[in-house]
């Protein structure tokens, strides 16, 4: 909206508010340009009575009575004064201290009808009003535009309504020309408040302050921070766990003694115990871990595709990880989205690899719990209405994509029977089941001719032990294993390649131990697999109570390096002069500034040339004007960016995550520096402010800030034995604690 229309705005909403008495009012806008550029539109509005005005001029006159009398005559003084007496006013950051007081006051006194103000006048003021307006619901949060949060809100409208005056609070949402859903309204009134965040940061005068103490050690100041405090309080919990886990594993670890060299029982004349069953494991987990790499790869190969039909022989991760051989009988058929119109019943061509699955009959040893492991596949309504379909019959409502069926007589029909099914073809063991395709280890060249329609689908007895004799038969004939597909069959690139070959590498060697087919192999893989996932839950209970938990202890033993290698603390963390130093500036960035000290930035400056530099560790806010120095500031502030720059290289060097750009633009900022340097020489405040397009009250918070500064670095020189140093921030502190920036409070003058 243009200004025309937001001055009508405005006066049309004041005046409907002072019909109907829900004066005085709090509009909150999101930036404090937008603040002005509103109480500016209503030059022609006048809502105080001649006694209202009378008071209100007495009451400013006494406030400012303390300035002298040029900064009385300061434009935004004027202004706001004018404002005043018209019973207007506007808060902000940028509104100088003493201004700002006065404003809080009248409107507190209820001589104030109508107030513009950012969030922060919600924040600490205790000022009610009659009715509270919010410009917008949208603001910038220093990264991008959001709504309100409902904390926000709920902050904001909260100064709606004043104790012992109203029955009701009112709050007025200008929408403009674009009206919240509902749904947007009601989570900004009724959302859940927001979760507390920890602000915790680790800082490097932090970190050597700790050091210098005994009592206290950084690790424990850490687990005492707001950002640990629900890991903390998990530790107890924790630390119970680790004991009934190292009870477990004392006890299993004295039964495997026990145990050890006893014959199992299985005709490979095993014993419990072999040192063999270790790296049996070890191997089996190995091609776990690199079938999960190669896994995309491969299924979303053709070759693959085309391979992965009925009969085709494979190798199957079973329980706990051992290796089966298998037989694919066919895949999947995903159940038709129910979707309108000519796109129903098709599947995604999208659709994750990781979720096709895949119906196999495998070989199968150890114990059978149907009861436990029965799973009926997931089908749809349409599957179950083929079952009476003829073989071969096509479905134009399904389609598996890219994956060709198993072949003439393989329906896609549901298993006869639940799943997984076990049986027995005379002594050998099998089970039909579905099994994911992340489950499928190697892809053999070797390929049975089988119906999977009468396997699978109607479970014929004959069709089902010739299967099963077949896959029998290719194991009996392979020790080693059935020979895999190669990969350039594969066809895959390089790195995958080598991958695909080293678990095929990998699996040749598994098939060479004597306990590959043994049919006790699943009793003692599952102790073996039971005491290594015991074992790593205990290391990693020990991890949670360790101190190596805390969340910032990366960070905080990164910075410890950075210390040591710029010589504040030696190798065995002792604090050394550097370090002292640095514990006396917490107003900066004290890396930077620790350095610029020892550097002797400051030694050839006079005061006001001293004090304008230390502006630059200050100063934060935006400025687009370019400060006009003096030959010999511009030359400190050159050795202030070169300092700043090996610092980040320093801190780059030992592991930290930040670039030198960044690190610089957030230890400097140059932009007030001619303004300080300025006053420092006894300007008078009109004058310096039209050196800048900073607004008056940023000008007066960075210089307060500035004294603070002063005496952190005369403090870091009295250690030093530096007097020149010391009598040079003396003599500058006192050039800039003069007029309106230091004047004292109205709240505590009255």
């Amino acid at each position: 909206p243009n200004a025309n229309s937001d001055k009508n705005l405005w006066l049309n909403m004041i005046h409907k508010l002072q019909k109907i008495s829900l004066l005085p009012v709090v509009v909150f806008c999101f930036s404090k340009k937008r603040c002005d550029s509103c109480v500016d539109g209503l030059r022609s509005l006048d809502l105080t009575s001649s006694n209202e005005k009378s008071e209100i001029h007495v009451f400013c006159s006494q406030a400012l009575a303390r300035l002298n009398p040029g900064d009385r005559q300061l434009p935004q003084v004027l202004r706001v004064r004018e404002l005043c007496r018209r019973g207007l006013g506007v808060h902000h950051a940028g509104l100088l201290p003493i201004v700002k007081e006065v404003v809080e006051m009248l409107f507190c006194k209820g001589l104030l009808k109508v107030l513009f103000s950012t969030e922060t006048f919600a924040m600490g003021v205790n000022a009610p009003a009659r009715t509270v307006v919010f410009q917008s619901i949208r603001k910038f949060d220093g990264v991008n535009f959001r709504n309100l949060l409902s904390g926000e809100y709920t902050q904001m409208a909260g100064r709606a309504g004043r104790r012992g005056l109203d029955n009701v609070g009112m709050v007025v949402i200008n929408c403009g020309d674009t009206v919240p859903e509902e749904s947007e309204l009601n989570t900004l009134i009724t959302g859940k408040a927001t979760m507390l965040e920890s602000q915790f940061r680790l800082r490097y005068n932090m970190i050597v302050n700790l050091l210098r103490v005994e009592d206290l050690s950084v690790e424990d100041m850490l687990k005492r921070s707001f950002m640990e405090l629900h890991a903390q309080r998990a530790v107890k919990d924790y630390s119970q766990m680790l004991t009934k886990g190292e009870d477990v594993l004392s006890r299993i670890h004295a039964l495997a003694t026990a145990m050890k060299g006893r014959p199992c029982g299985c005709p490979c004349g095993c014993t419990f115990g072999d040192p063999y069953l270790e790296a049996y494991y070890e191997r089996a987990v190995y091609v776990e871990r690199l079938t999960a790499e190669l896994h995309a790869v491969i299924m979303r190969s053709s070759a693959a595709k085309s391979l992965l039909t009925a009969g085709r022989v494979v190798l199957l991760k079973g329980q706990h990880g051992i290796v089966e051989p298998a037989l694919v009988l066919r895949a999947h058929v995903a159940p038709a989205p129910k979707t309108s119109g000519l796109g129903r019943g098709l599947t995604s061509a999208s659709e994750p690899e990781s979720k096709s699955q895949f119906y196999v009959l495998a070989l199968h040893r150890g114990a059978v719990e149907v009861s436990s492991q029965s799973v009926q596949p997931e089908t749809s309504n349409e599957l179950q209405g083929m079952q009476g379909r003829k073989k071969g019959s096509s479905s134009d409502d399904m389609t598996m994509v890219g994956w060709k069926k198993g072949g003439p007589s393989s329906g896609d029909g549901p298993p006869a029977k639940p799943l997984p099914h076990y049986g027995f073809v005379g002594e050998t063991s099998y089970v039909i089941m579905l099994v994911p395709s992340t489950d499928i280890l190697s892809i053999c060249k070797t390929k049975c001719k089988l119906d999977a329609g009468e396997v699978l689908e109607r479970m014929e007895p004959a069709a089902v032990s010739r299967a099963v004799q077949c896959l029998q038969k290719v194991v009996e004939e392979s020790p080693n294993g059935p020979a895999a597909v190669t990969m350039e069959e594969m066809k895959l690139d390089l790195d995958a390649g080598n991958s695909y070959m080293e678990r095929l590498n990998v699996l040749e060697e598994m098939a060479q131990f004597k306990c590959h087919r043994c049919p006790k192999l699943p009793e003692q893989y599952a102790l073996v697999h039971n005491q290594k996932k015991l074992v790593s839950r205990i290391r990693d209970l020990q991890y949670q109570v360790s101190d190596a938990a805390v969340q910032q202890m990366p960070e905080y033993h990164l910075r410890v390096q950075v210390l040591k290698n710029t010589g504040y603390i030696d190798g065995e963390k002792v604090v050394q002069t550097k370090g002292r130093i640095m514990c006396e500036l917490n107003s900066c960035d004290e890396m930077v500034g620790s350095e610029m000290i020892f550097a002797g930035v400051l030694t050839d400056l006079e005061p006001e040339e001293a004090v304008a530099l230390l502006s630059a560790l200050v100063f934060q806010e935006k400025t687009e004007n370019e400060p006009s120095l003096v030959p010999s500031l511009v030359e400190a502030s050159k050795q202030m960016k070169q300092i700043a720059t090996e610092a980040a290289l320093a801190q780059m060097e030992c592991g930290l995550d930040l670039s030198v750009e960044e690190y610089i633009k957030g230890a400097l900022n140059f932009g007030l520096v001619e303004v300080v340097y300025e006053w420092a020489k006894g300007t008078p405040f009109a004058d310096i402010c039209c050196l800048t397009d900073v607004p008056e009250g940023s000008i007066v918070r960075c210089i307060v800030r500035l004294d603070e500064v002063c005496r952190e670095v005369k403090d870091a020189a009295r250690l030093m034995g530096d007097s020149a140093l010391f009598l040079k921030m003396q003599n500058a502190s006192e050039r800039i604690k003069r007029d309106i920036v230091f004047s004292a409070s109205l709240y505590i003058a009255k």
